[in-house]
């Protein structure tokens, strides 16, 4: 059956993990609700990493995971190191779940000063990017399961400078300076699918229609591994 129509056919039963890091939480709220209008969908919204390293893990199609690996933590001498937001447990249970045929989606900050295998499982990471602004996000390839009936849109955000792997797949891309960056991309991860956009500094991103149809058919087409 042709993927595009398999979409619509099933019920995914997807994860929306919340979370103050990178002030995700009221984009997660609005996320889980336009998801949750979907026929197609059963959304769960929670803000309890510790699932990650449970056994309620699996019983979901795919995870959208937007808090990210790192967060800043200001040391005794005053300083401001990165550490892990993620438990060891939590970490190697997302990883786990995605190369066991699960999906992931996810968004901005996940990206966000990451290393090994977080890199290896996102296909990409930035560390920088300009002052945000508003632009046009191009939708670079509109046959793909996850852009069907999607238009570039603009949306007032952030334009991260990545470095990602050269296998991955685009999706849509936004210019600065003259040359396109990365903003959404597809990638395989064992037997998972990973779906990420470097868009959602803010809620904002996510109210707007064609980031709703984008990220939604993104869930569904992540979830479907």
């Amino acid at each position: 059956m042709c993927l595009c129509f398999t979409l619509e056919a099933l019920m995914s039963k997807i994860l929306v993990l919340s979370g103050e890091n990178h002030g995700f939480s009221a984009s997660a709220s609005i996320i889980h609700d336009f998801l949750s209008d979907d026929a197609n969908i059963s959304a769960t919204l929670t803000d309890d990493k510790e699932v990650l390293a449970s056994e309620a893990l699996n019983t979901y199609d795919a995870c959208v995971f937007g808090t990210g690996f790192t967060r800043t933590e200001r040391q005794a001498d005053g300083s401001v190191a990165r550490v892990s937001d993620l438990a060891p447990a939590e970490e190697e249970g997302l990883f786990q779940f995605v190369n066991s045929g699960k999906g992931l989606v996810g968004i901005h900050g996940t990206a966000w000063w990451i290393s090994g295998q977080a890199m290896d499982l996102i296909g990409g990471a930035s560390n920088w990017h300009p002052p945000g602004s508003t632009f046009t996000v191009h939708i670079e390839d509109s046959e793909h399961p996850t852009t069907q009936g999607v238009e570039d849109f603009d949306v007032e955000d952030e334009i991260y400078i990545s470095a990602h792997d050269p296998h991955i797949h685009v999706l849509a891309s936004a210019e600065w300076f003259g040359k396109a960056h990365p903003m959404a991309w597809v990638r395989s991860y064992g037997s998972g699918r990973v779906f990420y956009t470097t868009l959602g500094h803010g809620p904002g991103t996510f109210e707007r229609v064609g980031m709703q149809k984008f990220l939604t058919q993104g869930v569904k087409w992540a979830a479907a591994s």
